[in-house]
């Protein structure tokens, strides 16, 4: 019985050169002719409430082209995850890359009503509500944070934290000796957020990742919460 809002995205690890186009107000755009780029695929050109088998076709993608992850999207909604370079570009940058245990990846999160019980928020079918990206390469994630700073500007929100990382054994929570930091901030444009994790823990290099989720409605925000993603409540949604 679907009668949860949400799910939570993951467990620990919670889990950005420019020669993109630009908008007036900085906002990164792509040349697009009948839904189909002219150039390079660009994720910084996508928007929310495009169709996502247009944003297939102008990838050059089709669902054989995903990969498996363990994330988890809003009921109500689906997600396909590429690791493929073709689709890894964000503003001219390439973001494909991995280390010794994970790879990068993008997540498309877009809407699959059940007909039998209708919508259960705002989704709407095969429309996109938020795309995700999970990089674990310092090179890469380098990149696009200073695309980022350049793009939209200053980050309407910027901090860090240091805690302990926590881990689960024999049912209970408890605390590790491995600091855990994170490196938060947060943009703002034409109502669309850009939130940006990144998160480090000491001992455990390849655990290392940064996140960025591009989303404008108050649902995404609301699992970003829930999924235990800090400083949501710095964000103003209608």
């Amino acid at each position: 019985m679907k009668n949860l809002k949400y799910v939570i995205i993951s467990t620990m690890c919670l889990g950005l050169s420019s020669c993109g186009q630009q908008g007036k107000n900085g906002a990164p755009q792509a040349e697009v002719r009948n839904d189909t780029q002219t150039g390079p695929f660009n994720l910084a050109s996508l928007t929310m409430g495009q169709n996502i088998n247009d944003i297939l076709k102008s990838g050059g993608l089709t669902t054989k082209d995903t990969v498996q992850t363990d994330e988890i999207t809003l009921i109500g909604n689906e997600r396909l995850a590429f690791s493929t370079e073709k689709i890894l570009h964000f503003n001219g940058i390439s973001l494909d890359g991995k280390n010794s245990k994970n790879t990068n990846k993008v997540l498309l999160h877009f809407g699959k009503v059940d007909h039998e019980i209708g919508p259960l928020a705002n989704e709407k079918d095969d429309e996109l509500g938020m795309y995700q990206l999970d990089i674990y390469t310092e090179n890469e994630k380098k990149a696009l944070f200073e695309n980022l700073n350049q793009t939209l500007q200053k980050p309407i929100f910027e901090t860090q934290h240091e805690s302990f990382e926590s881990e689960v054994k024999d049912n209970e929570i408890i605390q590790t000796p491995n600091k855990l930091k994170q490196e938060i901030a947060i943009w703002k444009n034409n109502d669309v957020v850009y939130y940006y994790c990144e998160t480090q823990i000491d001992n455990k290099p390849d655990e290392y990742r940064c996140n960025l989720f591009v989303f404008k409605s108050k649902e995404w925000k609301d699992l970003l919460k829930g999924s235990g993603y800090p400083d949501l409540d710095k964000i103003s949604l209608s």
